[in-house]
């Protein structure tokens, strides 16, 4: 028994082996040229990456961390926001009440401005939301006229919610 599975172990060996034999020397020259093409192209690569890392190593302040420059003031917290550029005195700009989520900036000419919520994200929602509702009560049908409508309304009642929906706080009241 031993004998038969050692004689059919040896006849399947070379079967095995047949693909190795079955490439041709062009076939291994071809993969070899590719071999060197990848081998300089990678070596090409961390060359310049090399190059890179040590040219940006030798720029002392353009690093996070990095220590100023000589002589130099260096104010990493500093921040060029103003918010007066942003707000004027408009009639749009009505006093309004903050509610706990509001952030109020203070700016370069001593006034106290608030971030103001744009009415974006109630904008999108609600004219996605207005979009489905009017396509429904429209039939559904391919119309596009239920769906225009519906977009519109939720849209401007997306809007008008997000912008008005943070007034809580009676006491401090914001321009």
């Amino acid at each position: 028994m031993k004998t038969h599975l050692l004689a059919l172990a040896l006849a399947t060996l070379p079967a095995l082996a047949t693909p190795v034999l079955a490439q041709s020397a062009s076939d291994e020259q071809r993969w070899e040229q590719a071999q060197a093409r990848y081998r300089a192209e990678t070596d090409r690569y961390y060359t310049e990456r090399d190059l890179y890392y040590d040219t940006r190593a030798r720029r002392p302040g353009d690093r996070y961390g990095a220590a100023p420059s000589p002589g130099g003031y260096d104010d990493r917290f500093a921040t060029d926001y103003d918010a007066a550029r942003d707000y004027r005195d408009d009639p749009r700009y009505r006093e309004r009440q903050l509610s706990t989520d509001d952030q109020v900036y203070r700016g370069s000419d001593g006034r106290y401005y608030c971030k103001r919520n744009d009415g974006t994200t109630g904008l999108i929602l609600g004219a996605a939301g207005g979009g489905i509702l009017g396509n429904v009560i429209d039939g559904g049908r391919r119309r596009t006229g239920g769906t225009l409508i519906g977009g519109a309304l939720g849209a401007l009642l997306g809007r008008s919610v997000d912008q008005n929906g943070g007034a809580q706080s009676q006491d401090v009241r914001c321009r």
